[in-house]
C-alpha cells in the first residue's frame, strides 16, 4: 500500500509545472536538444523564409543573412572570425518557426552596442501571443572576437511555436532548442491516474 501512494507521489511531482524563466545556458534546457550553427550557409542574403533544420524555418528582417562571416559590433567588439551565424539586417529582427511545439530555446547572441542598446529575445505560441520577453544589454571587450552570452526561455509546457531576436546589430548563433514536455493534457491524465490509485488503495484497505 505504502508503494502504492509513493508510486502515486512521484507521478504528480513529474508532471509539476517548472517556473518559466530567462536562462542563461544551454544547460537550463531539458534534453535532449538540436542544435543549428548556421555552418551550412555562405552569406545569404534572406528575409525568409528558410528551412534552416528539420522542422525550423527562419525568417528575418530586410537585408538578414544566414551564415554571416563578419559583423562590426561597435564596442562590443567583431563577431565572425571562423565560424558562421544568423545576423538580423536594418530592423534588427531574426525569428524562428519550429514545426514542432518547444519548451524552451536559446542561443548565443550579441548586439551592437550604442546609448541604450539592448538584445530582446521574445517566444510566441501558436497563435503569435507573446508568451514572454527579456531585454537585456551586452557588455562585451572592444577588442573581443565572438563573444556574447547565452540568452534564451524555459517554459513548464510545450507551447513555443516561433522566437525571436531582436536589436540593434543582433546577431546568434547555435540556436538551441529542446525536446517536447508534457502539455496540459498531460497533466489532467497524470491526475486522473492518481485518483485512480488513490482509489484503488482505498478498497483494498476496506
Amino acid at each position: 500500500m505504502k508503494l502504492q501512494f509513493i508510486a502515486a507521489a512521484v507521478i504528480a511531482a513529474s508532471v509539476l509545472p517548472a517556473q518559466a524563466s530567462l536562462i542563461n545556458s544551454a544547460g537550463s534546457l531539458l534534453n535532449p536538444t538540436s542544435v543549428v550553427d548556421f555552418e551550412a550557409y555562405d552569406g545569404l542574403i534572406t528575409s525568409g523564409p528558410e528551412v534552416v533544420a528539420t522542422g525550423v524555418t527562419f525568417n528575418g528582417d530586410i537585408d538578414a543573412e544566414l551564415g554571416a562571416y563578419i559583423r562590426d559590433l561597435g564596442e562590443n567588439g567583431v563577431w565572425g572570425v571562423g565560424n558562421h551565424f544568423a545576423a538580423a539586417g536594418s530592423n534588427g529582427q531574426i525569428s524562428f518557426t519550429f514545426d514542432t511545439l518547444q519548451s524552451g530555446f536559446g542561443a548565443w547572441v550579441n548586439h551592437f552596442r550604442d546609448v541604450g542598446g539592448q538584445i530582446t529575445v521574445s517566444a510566441y505560441d501558436s497563435s503569435s501571443n507573446l508568451l514572454e520577453s527579456y531585454s537585456l544589454a551586452l557588455s562585451t571587450d572592444v577588442y573581443s572576437y565572438n563573444d556574447g552570452a547565452f540568452m534564451g526561455i524555459a517554459r513548464h509546457v510545450a507551447d513555443i511555436r516561433s522566437v525571436t531576436f531582436s536589436g540593434v546589430g543582433a546577431v546568434a548563433d547555435n540556436l538551441t532548442y529542446t525536446a517536447a514536455v508534457p502539455e496540459p493534457e498531460s497533466y489532467a491524465l497524470a491526475l486522473a491516474a492518481l485518483g485512480v490509485l488513490v482509489g484503488m488503495t482505498r478498497r483494498r484497505a476496506q
